[in-house]
């Protein structure tokens, strides 16, 4: 059985068990153990009795002596009762007693039980009023009065509250039925229920109510003996008689009863066992001995009977409508338990996950899966596993490289670990291992492929000189290859208090630690934090800061700021006062510490730099960056002396900015003639040239040089002239004419053009190349500055004319400059040369890539002044790796490690612009301090696969993602619906998991039992933001009123939710970390404050709800409407919220929220409003204080909330409270009505149990069935869906064809989808034809009440959910029916893999019962026979092909260890031979056909094989059977006295088919003519067969009219003139049928001389008598000579080959002495069954090089060809439709020209692996060879396959076509699953088997078990 891979979560199930988990929730005593040393009963216990079959007892107490009597005698149970009212307290009634005297009875008793079971009835008036009251009462029973379970008189009426108790509350009830003395006068007085039908129904009906309810047990009191015993039988959990007769689960007495205590009366169904006290234990404990004994209640003497007539009615009122037999009534004291199956208990620890990831056929990670996070869930321990299938290009020597540590060591990013793949069955290879440490990790695969070689796909062999590429990539080497690196990513595990904290349930507030004040302080600030609901605190930079007081431009890295202490500290006392400060925070207020990572910059004034300026980009370091600083040092001179040159320094309009850059293009630009920077000096390149010409050693020009300079002219000329003479290496801008040529290159260049071979002519056509090469360069050199003028003067617009800009308003000079410098000059200690000392400043570039470091040598971005600058910091120059700047990287280290070992995550601070191989080392290192490091980034990179390259390398936990950003209600309801969580109604992922086991290497092979399950690709988890302290308040971007809703919808969405100190407060603008220098107010109470008494709830909600992935987000005009859904117990929060965007209406419209199937409690709702009159930035600053805009947070009604009906059912509409306009929100709690919150588990179990009974054949039914095929046999064809079609099959295998897709993609817009919404149509179909079906299979009606039972849960879910729980539970059904079927089919191959198992169900799919097609006329119901493919062949005399089923038969029927049916389809088809033929029609043996040659020699093999493959082996020959034609000739009907009167047995059967093809076939076919086959003309119904035994021994027959192979195409065309003429006749000896007819000639002769056969030959026409043996012989010595097509002409003549019409060499025929001459030199597929079947026929050297000709000629991506493409009959698209004129197509004659069968593919296999397995065996190789030949072979074998793989997983019928079209493509008039195509390759796997062995033990590895 499958598990919910949600198990974990704290479910509320339907019955409680004790003893797990909270165990307070079920019982309020402990579960100690008596004196005695009995065990405590407990639920649990109460189950395992009814489940074992055995009496449950339970006896009445109520006060602490009786419940001591109790306990000690052993009772199972102890009911505290209401009849103490009667019995103990002297009422006239039990209705008089009350709650409180129940609670004070319940005590007392529960003080003097220590073992059994306490249950106390909850009085008349505790329950009957509402749902509150009773759920109310009911905990006070279990608080108060110490009871274990509750009981409760009550019908189906009362079923919602029992719901509410059982389900809500969690507390388990027991139900009473039939008399309840409470109501007893609404019942007519104390009497018997039950005794007419009418009301033993309603009793039925009560207690199916209450078990459905939630009841774990029901009591039966007072009816009679048959009716309890129906109800028994029909519930799933125990019932308690008390009156009800024997056949209950147990019984109940009333203690006072039993031992004649109660004076008033006695009822019938109490017997004396004692009189009174003193035996009170003694009597107690034989009343507990005679209900085990069966020996009370005895029938008839405590029992109560229905009237006779009552009683039949009853019984077959029963039988009908349940299917139950009632015992035999009155005297039978018979007691009889429930059949059901009871739902088990839900575990409490989750199963092991084996999270699978199938790879691509190269190897590499599918591109949806390009990210992958590991799921997790609390206390559950899971693997990766790595799936290849073998054939797989990447499948040899496939080895897994991760840098997970897999052998327990620290974790180094560049240390791989190597995991071979092993063989984990017989077509798939799997790397697996156990994850167990959080973070990033990477993987690729290495392994060795067989280098192509374009003759490999090709017929390459034309002599036999030729080499044969078949064979030669056997021995080639392999070459070694390695997919590209790939990650996955482990979350880490967090805690708080114990408890894990999901990722999605984080709560983090950011604040600014030098706004907290001092550190000793910090307490109450963080307390504050804790009271409004957040569970992590994200601390920015707290270290030293730069000159500019920004917490991010930070002085020293490895310092805390001074200001957070009062008094001067050393560093190390810091820190050691932040981490306690840290701890308090974590161990008192429940939070996480999150700090910021500041790696990319360091302050300006950093007094590090001044001893390591080389930490920064200089001018030495980084040289390319010298015209860049040039230009940034006039800028500042020109900000300097403005005024000097006459320019304004105050910017007022877009028209001084024009000014102003007219002035920066004259004064700076271009007296800097940074043109110099880029061109080429022309006068010195002349000069260097010239010397290099008048040089004695001058260069010379190559040859390969000098012809491609006269070949190319133009600019290819020109652009490789300036290759040569420069090189191809980069230009740096680092120094003036710092382009140069190669002097000496250029002058041999010269020489070779120079046209009068002059100097001078030369140098003058080297100056104008260089005049030429230039231009571009000067071009080049416009475009910057043009770009530098651009971004220069938009900067200043920018900062000057912006009225938020911190220079507005300012003028230009040395503190506020034209723009900001780009460049940092720092005052070094040593006296150093001046390009160290100027360092490039950091900041961004808009669009830039954030993979490019802009300050590189291919950047020209500080040039050209695209960096968006931040002046007070210095860009670090790491390099790639610590090497590069070895102090650098420790000092980063240091620093990291430090925040590592203080704090939980890390915030990265501009994680796009850090260098990532940086932030790869640093993070390593965190992590091995902190291995379970939370590591949160902002990225703007502008693109999810840039983001997703940091993510996997980082190994980022959480991206940041901003509300702010959203611009109206509509785009939040967007940015919530992105960030997280699944459609509500999804599909339950985890039930595509199957049960399966996982291989511990790392404990020594351990196999460890669990669920394995598809990984899935996944985005980037977000942390999504209200309010970032980078982001604008709601008061400057929206409204004030908007903080509200906008973090109430932030909170809602399902992933981890942020916000920033002072967004609850109601802070007026955006604070400035840079110039703010208030502080954070004390809070006395900040839920007073602003938002926070709705963020408090908010916040905790968003914790509560982490596991409610189900999202639904609606957004209409203002409104959001977010609803949080449970996967399991489908609990919910549903939020509205009312934005207050700009311009947000009051009475904006809205519909009413309609729940469907819902019920809803108002949680909270609130209206946040600004006090009138005030603006946003009107708030005090004048005390030193940070305040928020004065508000008023205003509590609103509760919405109005209604029930309704409509035609989709029952409702709950939501009213929007008065004022609730623009800044409210609300929330409510929202619960399915009716729904079982543990139905996911529900509907999980049972499934193998109700199946475990079911045939083969019930398989078939409930799994496959075509349209006819239903149609036939209950008169209903296949599923429509609406906007879909039909189903392919009516079982379930045709709605999981669909499922398959649905489920792993979500696909909740399906039409399947759609329709199931609509109706329950679908539900009743599944159910309803299984019911139908089991008039065949009775097994099935199980099945059927399975599905009933799920269905009744499912259709009380709302319609939204029915996709869900459908897909759930037709998955669940068919991997047990799956399970079930393979479990029966032991063949050795079956279960191997995935493949070899889909293979193996076909046999299922094939193998039905149809009314009008069996094997024999008058088959019984059930027999199942053979389909030959599905749709097309599928009833009546269509369905039973002769040489289908037994080609078919091998596979389907023998690998797969059905033997019984393989040896009924041989007898059958048998025991019609007539004319020594098998049919080929057989039409259940009434009016079989003869027209096929091949379908007897297919049988004669499938008769070998099964001698060979089954238990019963060789005695198959000498069982007797019963001949349909008893003289084997003469026509008799199948109904008449002589059919079926003789007996032969198999082995005379045998003989008579040799014997009468040996003196010839010769007849015209029964009943010719039209009715037999309207196609065919008069002379093709003759059939004719013979053997050559004077030259050949071959079998030889058919004619031009008929066609007697499998290539049995008849035309049918008028228009095109072919009715009546076979496409292929095939007339003459078919390779195929010699192949067949060898191998049964050897067989018959070894059989012979063991003396196991009793023939030893035939007798010939001429009357000669020939041996087997010697026909063997014959037809060996022929075979080569007759059939072999040789390579070289001239060898013809050794052969019987007519050259003229032979088409291709080296090859065998397809036939020899047709008619047609040319027709026997076709290449055709059929030559590899003969291989198969009779290798012994071939020379080895031929056959293997006639393999190469069909893989390269024949073989297709599925199929093989059926006729060679050279041949000019080729049509390799078949279409039975075709109307044309044309011969060769017309109505489809082309069926086997081209067309691409797949049955052959397997016969090609099976030869392949016989001669290649036979050439490398012989050849003389060493071991090592020996094996990678071996290998090779295995290999390619598979590879053939894993087109058939991958189509057999996504077809639609769940098999593999009969055929297809030209290259693999689709053919629509083929048959969708074909027996031949499926059974002939589960033979070829077989075979293969063997050689999978041979490999293992080559390669030292065991297959897997």
């Amino acid at each position: 059985m499958t598990f919910c891979a949600a198990v974990g979560h704290k479910l509320l199930q339907r019955i409680p068990t004790v003893g797990r988990g909270s165990a307070r929730a079920y019982s309020a005593r402990p579960t100690t153990l008596p004196d005695e040393g009995r065990a405590k009963v407990t639920i649990r216990t109460i189950k395992k009795l009814y489940t074992d079959q055995q009496p449950i007892t339970m006896m009445t107490a109520y006060d602490y002596p009786t419940s001591v009597a109790c306990d000690r005698a052993g009772v199972d149970m102890v009911l505290v009762g209401d009849s103490l009212a009667m019995v103990a307290l002297g009422h006239n009634d039990t209705s008089e007693i009350t709650m409180d005297d129940m609670i004070h009875h319940s005590k007392a008793v529960a003080r003097g039980s220590r073992s059994s079971f306490l249950v106390t009835d909850l009085p008349f008036g505790a329950y009957q009023s509402d749902e509150t009251t009773a759920v109310n009462n009911a905990i006070r029973m279990i608080k108060e009065g110490r009871a274990e379970a509750i009981k409760l008189e009550a019908g189906r009426r009362a079923a919602p509250k029992i719901d509410a108790i059982a389900n809500g509350a969690g507390i388990p009830v027991v139900g009473h039925i039939g008399l309840t003395p409470q109501t007893a006068v609404a019942l007519g007085g104390f009497r018997v229920q039950g005794k007419s039908v009418a009301s033993a129904q309603a009793l039925v009906a009560d207690a199916l109510a209450l078990q459905e309810a939630g009841c774990f047990a029901i009591v039966l009191e007072a009816m009679p003996s048959l009716v309890a015993e129906a109800v028994t039988r029909l519930l799933r959990i125990p019932t308690i008689g008390i009156g009800a007769g024997p056949a209950t689960s147990g019984q109940v007495l009333v203690l006072s009863d039993m031992v004649g205590m109660f004076d008033r009366f006695t009822p019938k169904f109490c017997r004396s066992f004692a009189d009174l006290g003193p035996r009170m234990v003694t009597a107690v404990g034989e009343y507990n001995e005679a209900v085990r004994a069966g020996t009370f209640p005895a029938e008839g003497t405590h029992t109560y009977a229905m009237p006779a007539a009552a009683e039949e009615r009853w019984r077959t009122y029963v039988q009908k409508e349940f299917g139950l037999e009632l015992g035999p009534g009155s005297g039978s004291g018979t007691r009889l338990m429930s059949t059901r199956y009871s739902t088990p208990d839900q575990p409490d620890i989750p199963p092991f996950m084996v999270w699978n990831l199938d790879l691509n056929e190269d190897g590499t990670t599918p591109h949806d899966k390009s990210f992958i996070r590991i799921p997790s869930a609390p206390n559950q321990s899971c693997a990766i596993r790595f799936r290849i299938l073998i054939g797989s290009t990447a499948s040899i020597d496939a080895t897994l490289h991760t840098n997970y540590p897999l052998d327990g060591s620290d974790y180094q990013r560049t240390k791989f670990h190597a995991k071979r793949f092993n063989f984990n069955n017989q077509t798939e290879q799997i790397c697996e291992f156990r994850i167990e440490q959080p973070g990033p990790y990477q993987y690729y695969l290495s392994y060795k492929s067989i280098d192509d070689d374009d003759d490999d796909k090709c017929d390459a062999i034309a002599s036999a000189n030729d080499r044969n590429p078949t064979v030669e990539r056997i021995y080639r080497a392999f070459k070694s290859k390695r997919t590209p690196t790939a990650y996955f990513l482990v979350d880490p595990h967090l805690e708080l208090g114990g408890q894990p904290l999901p990722l999605d349930g984080i709560a983090l507030q950011s604040v600014s630690p030098k706004w907290l004040g001092l550190l000793k302080d910090w307490s109450p600030q963080l307390a504050a934090s804790s009271k409004l609901g957040y569970n992590m605190v994200h601390f920015i930079p707290m270290q030293q800061r730069g000159g500019s007081d920004s917490p991010y431009s930070l002085y020293n890295q490895l310092e805390l700021s001074d200001d957070l202490f009062d008094t001067p500290l050393k560093r190390s006392e810091k820190e050691v006062r932040l981490r306690e400060t840290l701890l308090e925070m974590n161990h008192r207020h429940k939070m996480l510490g999150v700090t910021d990572m500041v790696w990319n910059h360091t302050a300006y004034s950093s007094d590090w730099l001044r001893d390591h300026p080389e930490a920064g980009f200089n001018l030495e370091n980084s040289p390319h960056l010298r015209s860049a600083y040039e230009l940034d040092a006039a800028l500042t001179q020109f900000s300097r002396y403005l005024s000097d040159l006459g320019l304004d320094r105050m910017v007022h309009s877009v028209a001084d900015v024009d000014r102003l850059m007219d002035g920066v293009a004259t004064h700076v630009f271009k007296p800097l003639r940074l043109w110099q920077f880029y061109v080429i000096d022309v006068e010195a390149a002349l000069t260097s040239v010239g010397d290099a010409w008048d040089a004695t050693a001058t260069e010379q020009l190559e040859v390969e040089d000098c012809d491609t300079l006269v070949k190319l002219s133009g600019d290819a000329r020109t652009e490789w002239q300036r290759t040569y003479m420069l090189g191809d290496r980069a230009h740096a801008m680092g120094t003036r004419f710092g382009r140069t040529i190669d002097a000496g290159r250029t002058a041999a260049m010269l020489r070779a053009l120079s046209s009068d071979g002059t100097k001078d002519g030369a140098l003058a056509q080297l100056r104008a190349l260089l005049d030429l090469l230039n231009l571009a360069y000067y071009r080049e050199y416009d475009a910057d500055v043009a770009t530098a003028q651009k971004n220069i003067g938009e900067r200043v617009k920018y900062e000057r004319l912006d009225n938020g800009s911190w220079k507005f308003g300012k003028p230009i000079d040395d503190d506020y400059k034209i723009v900001d410098p780009l460049f940092t000059t720092v005052d070094t200690r040593e006296d150093v040369n001046d390009d160290r000392r100027h360092l490039a400043n950091n900041g961004w570039i808009w669009g830039g890539n954030p993979l490019d470091n802009f300050a590189g040598a291919q950047s020209k971005a500080y040039l050209l002044r695209e960096v968006i600058v931040w002046g007070d910091c210095v860009k670090l120059n790491y390099g790639t790796q610590p090497a590069d700047n070895p102090w650098l990287w420790e000092h980063m280290r240091q620093y990291t490690l430090g925040m590592a070992r203080a704090f939980h995550g890390f915030r990265i601070d501009n994680c796009h612009s850090t260098p990532i191989e940086l932030a790869e080392y640093l993070l390593d290192e965190a992590r091995r301090t902190n291995p379970n490091l939370y590591v949160i980034a902002e990225l703007f990179t502008g693109s999810e696969s840039t983001d997703r390259v940091f993510v996997q390398r980082l190994g980022i936990n959480s991206l940041i993602r901003e509300a702010m950003q959203a611009w109206d209600a509509h785009e939040m309801s967007r940015l919530a619906h992105r960030h997280g969580g699944r459609p509500i109604g999804s599909l339950a992922l985890d039930c595509l998991g199957e049960p399966g086991f996982f291989t511990d290497d790392a404990h020594g092979g351990t196999r460890i039992n669990g669920i394995v399950a598809p990984l899935s690709g996944s985005l980037p988890h977000a942390m999504f933001f209200d309010c970032t302290h980078d982001n604008e308040t709601p008061a400057q971007k929206r409204t004030m009123e908007d903080a509200l809703p906008n973090t109430a919808i932030v909170a809602m969405t399902a992933c981890a939710s942020g916000s920033t100190r002072g967004y609850d407060e109601l802070y007026p603008r955006l604070l400035n970390v840079v110039h703010e220098h208030r502080q954070y107010a004390a809070l006395d109470d900040p839920l007073k404050v602003g938002l926070g008494a709705a963020k408090a709830k908010i916040n905790r909600l968003h914790r509560e709800i982490a596991a409610f992935q189900e999202v639904h987000v609606h957004h209409e005009s203002d409104y959001v409407t977010v609803h949080r859904v449970h996967p399991v117990t489908r609990e919910g929060v549903l939020m509205v919220a009312h934005c207050a965007f700009h311009g947000a209406s009051e009475t904006a419209s809205f519909e009413n929220p309609r729940l469907y199937g819902t019920s809803a409690t108002a949680e909270f709702a609130y209206r946040l409003r600004s006090a009138e009159g005030v603006k946003p930035d009107s708030s005090s600053e004048d005390d030193g204080i940070l305040h928020g805009l004065p508000s008023t947070l205003e509590e609103l009604d509760a919405p109005g909330i209604s029930k309704h009906t409509d035609s989709r059912g029952m409702y709950t509409e939501l009213q929007l409270p008065p004022n609730f306009g623009p800044g409210s929100v609300l929330v409510v709690r929202t619960r399915l009505v009716d729904f079982k919150p543990n139905l996911d588990w529900k509907i999980r179990t049972c499934a193998d149990e109700v199946v475990a009974k079911l045939s083969l054949g019930a398989l078939n039914a409930a799994l496959f069935r075509c349209d006819a095929e239903e149609r036939d046999v209950i008169g209903d064809g296949v599923y429509n869906v609406p906007g879909l079609g039909s189903l392919s099959y009516c079982g379930i295998q045709g709605w999981i064809t669909h499922l398959e897709h649905i489920i792993p993609n979500n696909d909740l817009g399906h039409p399947l989808c759609g329709h199931l919404r609509q109706g329950n149509w679908a539900l009743d179909f599944v159910s309803k034809r299984l019911h139908k079906y089991a008039r065949v299979y009775p097994q099935l009606d199980d099945l059927a009440e399975w599905f009933d039972e799920r269905w009744a849960l499912v259709k009380r879910v709302p319609n939204f959910m029915v996709p869900r729980y459908f897909a759930l539970t037709m998955h669940t059904a068919y991997r047990a029916l799956v399970r079930r079927a393979l479990s029966l089919m032991p063949g050795d191959i079956v279960g191997r893999s995935r493949f070899t198992n889909q293979l193996a169900l076909t046999s299922v799919q094939m193998m039905g019962y149809v009314n009008s097609a069996g094997l024999r006329p008058t088959s019984s119901a059930g027999d199942c026979s053979m389909s030959a493919g599905l749709p097309h062949f599928s009833t009546h005399h269509m369905r039973c092909w002769g040489r289908d089923v037994f080609i078919a038969l091998e596979g389907l029927l023998l690998v797969t260890g059905r033997f019984d049916e393989a040896r009924d389809h041989i007898l059958a088809f048998g025991s019609t031979l007539k004319h020594g033929l098998i049919p080929n029609l057989l039409d259940s043996g009434r009016f079989p056909r003869y027209n096929a040659r091949d379908a007897t020699w297919f049988w004669l093999q499938a008769v070998q094989t099964y001698c060979m493959l089954s238990p019963e082996g060789l005695k198959l020959l000498d069982t007797p059977v019963e001949r349909r034609f008893p003289d084997g000739e003469a026509f008799v009907h199948w109904d008449s006295d002589a059919a079926y009167s003789k007996s032969s047995t198999v082995a005379d059967l045998i003989h008579e088919i040799m014997q009468r093809h040996a003196q010839g076939i010769s007849f015209r076919e029964w009943n010719a003519g039209s009715a037999l086959d309207s196609q065919m003309r008069d002379e093709g119904f003759n059939v004719d067969i013979s053997v050559d035994f004077a030259t050949t021994g071959f079998v030889s027959g058919g004619s031009q009219w008929n066609c007697g192979t499998w290539m049995d195409k008849m035309g049918s065309s008028d228009k095109a003139g072919i009715r009546g003429v076979p496409a292929t006749p095939r007339d003459g000896a078919d390779i195929e049928i010699v192949g067949l007819q060898k191998s049964t000639l050897r067989w018959l002769a070894e059989l012979f001389h063991q003396s196991i056969f009793p023939h030893e030959g035939v007798t010939t026409t001429s009357g000669s008598q020939i041996t087997y043996t010697q026909w063997d012989q014959l037809v060996q010595d022929s075979f080569e000579k007759h059939f072999w097509v040789p390579l070289d002409p001239s060898d013809d003549v050794e052969y019987h080959v007519d050259s003229t019409v032979v088409n291709r060499r080296g090859i065998y025929r397809d036939t020899y002495g047709s008619s047609t001459a040319w027709a026997d030199y076709q290449f055709r597929p059929n030559i590899s069954i003969a291989m198969t079947v009779a290798p012994e026929l071939f020379d080895p050297e031929h056959a293997v090089i006639c393999l190469h000709k069909i893989s390269s000629v024949l073989a297709g991506p599925l199929g093989m060809r059926t006729l060679d493409p050279r041949d000019m009959r080729y049509r390799p698209n078949y279409d039975n439709s075709n109307d044309s004129s044309d011969p060769l197509v017309a109505q489809g004659i082309n069926y086997h020209q081209g067309p691409e069968w797949l049955w052959p593919t397997a016969y090609y296999l099976r030869a392949r692996l016989l001669f290649l397995h036979k050439a490398v065996s012989q050849r003389q190789a060493a071991s090592a060879e020996l094996t990678h030949a071996l290998r090779t072979v295995y290999h390619e074998l598979h590879a053939n396959m894993v087109n058939l793989k991958h189509h057999i997983s996504s077809s639609s019928f769940a098999g593999l076509p009969e055929l297809t079209n030209r290259d693999g493509s689709y053919c629509r008039d083929s048959c969708e699953t074909q027996a031949w195509s499926s059974g002939c390759l589960l033979m070829a796997l077989h075979e293969m088997a063997k050689l999978e062995l041979i490999v293992h033990e080559a390669l030292a590895l065991q297959p897997a078990d």
